[in-house]
């Protein structure tokens, strides 16, 4: 089945505002805007009917009414309760949720924070409109701004609990950093964010630390601002662009077969180049699918794979794709146990964890030997100075020196794991995304984005990115989405 592509572009000149509204306009093209929603809970008026506890000083962080109005699954506020000394000392709104009313009674259940009676909390609620199917949930994308960003609420699967993923992209300078999420809080309090009672810092991730979040929810840490990038929440970085000398395009290969998937490649179309490595950044894909090894009433897709041109080795002829556990970028990394991929993870403490897993996808028409731990890609070509493989090592008349056609092999490579390094693998890429290996006896052939692969009248395919050495011949490996 054919794929369909979409084209985001602005002319040369554009600023940092422009990169958030083609990634608005495509997502609204991928119908991946979850609507609009409102009924956030973004404070209390009081609480009551809790008990004394102990003596000790404790945290409950992300707490949910067990009655109350009911709001779906997916859909609840959750609380961040102090006790100090055994007694209550303090409530704030840690999840928004959205459904709710002003005054709604919410019940907390005793056991949830730290025994004794249940607790009544009386909901203060903003009826403001959030997201719709062609806007992101919540953006600042003010005239001037140096880091503008957008939160796309991109629901997986919302019969779940943690079937709502929440991306943020924020921008800064020709990068555009990406970070994941359960909930976020659209709110800005207009008095004092840090009162008791209120939903605290606004424009910020919500959850539990070391579940889906590096620091506590009201932590400043896990805001977006227009006017600073927050380097402490970033899952990756990715360049989209040069400079604004050059037209902006942000391209979408969309698959026919699982709709859900897509791919998304940052180019400048009018750059000069003689590979593709001198015009294309940043290609990608969020992870947007179910599986039978994740329970998303308890874990979250919050993932993504992507290409950084930096790791695209054009000499070698490979491109390394990186794909993220969770939202646990830092020198280090850290354990996030809701992410649905963290079953994956390894390290020697919850701060001192991978957050990441490669795949060297490189191409055996090159004549480079692989290391033993490498992934390889199966291919033969019997043709004399293809690579090393043409010529005999001993004389052979019958056979003119290689060997027979009827071995020459250079499939179309399909059914493409998310990475090789999960065992059991969680997804694969649909059938009409490929990687495409090739040896053209021509040297310098500048393959572009979009250029035509023909396998035959009724199968063709178009480049999305890959690496390829130019010298004597030009050779390599590309992905590819299937046109026709």
């Amino acid at each position: 089945m054919a794929i369909t592509t979409y084209r985001e572009t602005a002319a040369p000149g554009w600023v940092p505002t422009t990169v958030i509204s083609k990634l608005e306009s495509a997502f609204q093209q991928l119908g991946w805007h979850g609507g609009t929603v409102s009924g956030i809970v973004t404070g209390i008026t009081g609480y009551s009917g809790q008990s004394v506890v102990g003596t000790s000083n404790t945290n409950f962080y992300d707490v949910r009414p067990k009655s109350g109005r009911s709001v779906g699954v997916g859909d609840t506020c959750s609380f961040y309760v102090d006790r100090q000394n055994g007694s209550v000392s303090s409530v704030y709104v840690n999840r928004g949720g959205h459904g709710y009313s002003d005054n709604d009674n919410l019940v907390l259940d005793g056991a949830d924070i730290g025994g004794g009676n249940d607790m009544t909390v009386v909901a203060l609620v903003d009826e403001t409109n959030y997201g719709s199917t062609s806007t992101f949930y919540d953006k600042d994308v003010t005239p001037g701004s140096s880091n503008p960003w957008g939160v796309l609420r991109m629901e997986v699967d919302n019969t779940k609990i943690y079937g709502d993923t929440y991306w943020g992209f924020q921008v800064s300078g020709t990068d555009l950093y990406f970070t994941s999420g359960t909930s976020f809080m659209p709110y800005r309090s207009q008095t004092n964010e840090y009162m008791n009672l209120q939903a605290r810092l606004g424009d910020s991730f919500r959850g539990q630390q070391y579940r889906e979040l590096k620091y506590e929810a009201t932590n400043a840490n896990n805001q977006l601002k227009s006017n600073s990038v927050n380097t402490q929440v970033r899952q990756t970085i990715l360049p989209f662009a040069s400079s604004n000398s050059f037209t902006f395009e942000l391209n979408i290969f969309r698959s026919g077969i699982d709709t859900d998937f897509a791919i998304f490649s940052f180019k400048h179309p009018d750059k000069s180049s003689s590979s593709i490595a001198d015009n294309t950044y940043g290609t990608f894909f969020l992870h947007k699918y179910t599986s039978s090894l994740f329970n998303l009433d308890e874990l979250y897709i919050g993932s993504m794979t992507y290409l950084h041109p930096s790791y695209r080795n054009m000499s070698n002829a490979y491109f390394d794709l990186y794909t993220t556990l969770g939202n646990s970028y830092t020198s280090l990394g850290y354990y996030q146990g809701r992410a649905a991929l963290g079953g994956y993870q390894t390290g020697s403490s919850i701060g001192n964890t991978d957050w990441y897993v490669m795949d060297r996808i490189a191409a055996n028409t090159y004549d480079r030997e692989f290391p033993s731990y490498e992934r390889r890609h199966l291919y033969r070509n019997n043709i004399e100075d293809a690579s090393f493989r043409g010529g005999a090592l001993f004389n052979d008349d019958t056979r003119g020196y290689v060997q027979p056609d009827s071995l020459n092999y250079n499939a179309v490579i399909k059914g493409i794991p998310l990475s090789s390094q999960f065992v059991p693998c969680p997804f694969y890429l649909p059938d009409d995304f490929v990687l495409i290996q090739f040896d053209h006896a021509s040297p310098s052939q500048n393959i572009q984005q979009y250029d035509t692969i023909t396998i035959s009248g009724s199968e063709e395919y178009s480049v999305i990115d890959g690496a390829y050495n130019q010298t004597t011949r030009t050779r390599g490996i590309l992905l590819c989405a299937r046109t026709t």
